[in-house]
């Protein structure tokens, strides 16, 4: 830590949040105490951490060891971006991998296909009502965002449109929402569990997801 986060009583001046120079004998205990215990929780959460991303690395490692020794003995390719559970001998315990792709749009492009699919249903409204809820259902943002698994499944409609000219126009907001699909990043999750009493797998709380 490049920053002193701690104020202790051997200072002479204690410094606030504008950074006015406050003399240690204003600062009252309540101050004092506040000082000391959220530094204290602030030491300890950031060896938590460290320790959360060592054993990050430790999981990634052994996870990497099982696949390779299962490439050997089953003679299969994998090329550890899947989604696999391993258990120990009796089940009792097990991990889970898996690998979520990040997708993201281009709004010009997204844009555009949403423009190609409003204009096909103001124009072409008749005898395929389902289009309009489909549509505007897949372009309502919930907190500023997309629902990408909604946006993808409009794809899946394609068949249903009966009209060649209607198809046609479907199809090509299809392309462009296509077009404006990215793939930047992907991110792996592990997850450890454990048999309870009961027989039930049980999670053990690890919240890597932001490591």
């Amino acid at each position: 830590m490049s920053k002193n986060y701690k104020q202790v009583s051997k200072d002479e001046f204690w410094i606030d949040e504008s950074g006015t120079k406050i003399p240690y004998n204003r600062t009252t205990p309540l101050e004092r105490l506040r000082e000391r215990k959220i530094f204290t929780l602030f030491q300890k959460s950031q060896k938590i951490n460290e320790s959360l991303i060592s054993f990050k690395h430790e999981i990634e490692t052994i996870i990497e060891e099982i696949l390779e020794a299962s490439r050997e003995a089953n003679e299969v390719k994998l090329n550890g971006k899947g989604n696999f559970t391993f258990f120990n001998f009796d089940r009792s315990l097990k991990v889970e991998v898996s690998v979520s792709e990040l997708i993201r749009f281009d709004d010009v492009a997204l844009e555009s296909a949403k423009e190609v699919l409003l204009d096909l249903v103001r124009n072409n409204i008749q005898g395929d009502d389902f289009i309009l809820s489909i549509v505007e259902d897949a372009f309502q943002t919930s907190r500023g965002k997309l629902d990408t698994r909604k946006i993808l499944g409009l794809k899946k409609h394609t068949e249903r449109i009966k009209t060649k000219d209607m198809r046609e126009k479907y199809e090509k907001a299809m392309s462009l929402i296509d077009q404006s699909i990215s793939r930047p990043d992907s991110k792996t999750y592990y997850r450890v569990w454990f048999k309870d009493d009961a027989g039930e797998y049980q999670a053990v709380e690890l919240n890597f997801s932001s490591l």
